[in-house]
């Protein structure tokens, strides 16, 4: 089958593409917003570039911030099966949608209908929910669309935001085969989400960083393990002071305080289960 790859830059879009590239199947293009280029060539800022990627292997890369008119004719003489689409943020136009012949469909870290958005890794570990894929039909409405498969994904503790996405992206790309052998020999089956189930979150805000120790100690650990990458603060008050956390060490779930302790520049929290061992930076009375 002809497909058409959109996607951006990290592992969630790369790891599917490499697996589809040595695949039966033939991607015709890759499509991404505003590609960077320097004299009409595609340059790449960070290193792991969808864009660049694709260049390298020789296929044509597709501008998605293109006007709709002019996108519509590129991709119309692409004569596409299907789309594929993994880690792209943006609302793919309704029009785009219906010129694959055998459908369009996204991977989406979680198991929908639940962590719908554009960050569902943070959202999972902050509430520390079950981890998975799904490959769904995309339609109009954001990763509502109805879902051809998915599978949980078990993770170990203290796992970064780059090792979580990676493994989510490996089960993803195996997925994806599977999908596309279904769509080949229209076997493939699909289920309505049950909206009633459904839950939506938007990129975390400095709030979300907050530490609550109501929570497990192990939930906080990983939590902060996973969302380090964002580089934010994680604020924690105690009593009279509010505390800058840097970074989780560990946890004690057979270590009971009744107050917080401080040892050089680390802090033990006394958590609804268990004990978190995390750096901190600063310290201030409120």
């Amino acid at each position: 089958m002809n497909i058409l790859f959109i996607g951006s830059s990290g592992v969630l879009s790369l790891t599917p593409f490499y697996k589809l590239l040595s695949s039966a199947d033939l991607i015709v293009a890759v499509a991404v917003y505003k590609p960077i280029q320097f004299q009409d060539k595609i340059i790449a800022l960070e290193n792991e570039s969808l864009a660049l990627a694709a260049t390298k292997a020789k296929i044509p890369v597709t501008d998605l911030s293109l006007a709709l008119p002019e996108l519509i004719e590129q991709i119309s003489e692409l004569s596409i099966d299907v789309i594929i689409m993994s880690c792209y943020s943006r609302r793919l136009p309704d029009v785009i949608i219906k010129l694959a012949n055998k459908g369009c469909y996204n991977m989406h870290p979680s198991l929908l209908p639940r962590y719908r958005g554009p960050e569902p890794i943070f959202w999972q570990m902050k509430y520390a929910d079950k981890t998975g894929v799904s490959w769904h039909k995309v339609i109009h409405e954001l990763d509502a669309g109805d879902i051809a498969l998915q599978k949980e994904v078990f993770l170990d503790d203290g796992l970064s935001y780059s090792e979580i996405s990676l493994f989510l992206a490996e089960t993803g790309a195996d997925l994806m085969l599977k999908l596309l052998s279904g769509i080949a020999s229209d076997s493939q089956t699909f289920m309505p989400q049950n909206t009633d189930n459904a839950s939506y979150y938007n990129y975390p805000e400095s709030s979300d960083f907050v530490i609550d120790n109501r929570y497990s100690a192990q939930q906080i650990y990983n939590f902060m393990r996973a969302t380090r990458a964002f580089s934010r603060p994680y604020l924690f008050q105690f009593d009279n002071y509010r505390f800058t956390l840097d970074a989780a060490l560990d946890y004690d779930n057979n270590r009971c305080l009744e107050t917080v302790e401080m040892q050089g520049n680390r802090l033990y929290i006394p958590c609804n289960e268990g004990v978190l061992i995390a750096t901190y930076t600063d310290k201030i009375p409120i």
